[in-house]
């Protein structure tokens, strides 16, 4: 009995061992405080697993940092794709007749305006806002043997480029918001809405130096100069407008960004052919904004009850969860696994009753909470009456 005591105090040590040692190393990232405090080597809101911000509302306030947000501002009507017009590698039309903005690379990207006399692809209208938009390929065709013996990998990424209204600050974040459109785009024009490819990686870099040369790179602009990846935002193109936020921190000033996609596209990022015409994936921004964010009301924890006593005394009648993000799923489970209650946008307004209304018995129920993407909580609930 005494050697039986031993192992089961062994065992015990042992997971205790465990669990401290997993506590410690999947230490929550304080979004605030310019340490990499899980180890993961990103750094509060560039840690957008742990720090994605949940306060981003629809309109941001403050002072705006990109000029000519919504490229409005123009000094030409643009008649087709950005072009070279020489071998010293000059462009014209496109990209260029936009004030404040110009193409990140030599793979350059794109500008439309909807009026006569202009270049307009088959974009999905009305725009989020005004009558012109950007935009930009994503491609990863199959390496190839190139004509100079090496091998091409296939790879063709376009940017867009602006300097900024003022510098970015180091230690401060930010959120990127823009309004994004993902369709085939063929080299004539056409536009198909019919999305093949799945998601990517919608990736912001950022330099500390303005300028408007393009860099000799048809790739992403990563090691070139000074540029760093600053953030980046899962985007899944189904040829219709959406709202995309990019939340980062600056470790560096910041003079100048560039949008566009992730230094290794998908492999689904190909063409395809429609009646005989070769669609690639295209993608249209609009209406951009890029603001300072209090990074302290980033880094608000939830606040879940383990007890509801729904009988109308004014406590704990709902399941309210503190500072709950919007959009939330929330899926209430019995003793026996069987969905009770189930909601796609939570709105802390579960009173015991299943999704029939009908009045739930006291006892035990297991919830799981999605509250991102790739993070859902699990946990038990009491409910008396």
């Amino acid at each position: 009995m005494p050697k039986l005591i031993d192992f089961y105090c062994f065992l015990m040590i042992r997971l205790l061992i465990i669990l401290l040692l997993s506590y410690s190393a999947s230490a929550q990232e304080i979004c605030n405080n310019g340490l990499d405090d899980d180890n993961d080597g990103l750094v509060d809101l560039n840690d957008n697993f742990d720090c994605a911000c949940n306060v981003i509302n629809a309109v941001n306030p403050g002072n705006n940092y990109i000029p000519n947000p919504s490229f409005e501002d123009y000094n030409c009507l643009p008649t087709q794709f950005s072009q070279v017009v020489d071998t010293s590698f000059v462009w014209e039309d496109g990209i260029y007749c936009v004030e404040n903005w110009q193409a990140g690379t030599w793979a350059s990207s794109d500008y439309f305006i909807d009026t006569p006399g202009a270049f307009w692809p088959n974009i999905p209208t009305p725009l989020p806002n005004g009558q012109a938009a950007a935009g930009f390929f994503i491609i990863n065709l199959p390496d190839v043997l190139g004509f100079d013996g090496n091998i091409d990998d296939g790879i063709y990424i376009e940017y867009l480029k602006t300097c900024l209204t003022q510098p970015l600050q180091p230690g401060n974040s930010y959120n990127l918001q823009l309004n994004l459109t993902g369709i085939g785009m063929s080299s004539f024009g056409n536009a198909l809405t019919n999305i093949w490819f799945g998601p990517v990686d919608i990736t912001l870099f950022g330099s500390s130096i303005c300028t408007q040369s393009a860099i000799q790179t048809a790739g992403c602009p990563a090691g070139s100069a000074d540029w760093v990846e600053l953030g980046h935002a899962s985007f899944q193109a189904d040829g219709t407008w959406q709202t995309l936020n990019i939340q980062f921190t600056a470790l560096n000033p910041i003079e100048a960004i560039m949008i566009g996609g992730p230094c290794s596209p998908p492999d689904d990022y190909t063409f395809t052919e429609v009646a005989g015409e070769s669609f690639e994936p295209y993608f249209v921004l609009d209406n951009t904004s890029l603001f300072e964010i209090n990074a302290e009301d980033c880094n608000e924890e939830l606040t879940i009850p383990n007890v509801i006593s729904t009988n109308d005394d004014g406590t704990n009648d709902r399941f309210e969860i503190g500072n709950l993000p919007e959009n939330s799923e929330l899926i209430v489970l019995n003793r026996w696994g069987t969905v009770v209650f189930s909601s796609d946008n939570y709105q802390n307004n579960w009173d015991g009753r299943d999704n029939s209304g009908k009045i739930l018995v006291e006892g035990v129920y297991t919830y799981k909470l999605k509250i991102k993407e790739d993070e859902v909580l699990h946990g038990f609930l009491h409910l008396v009456r």
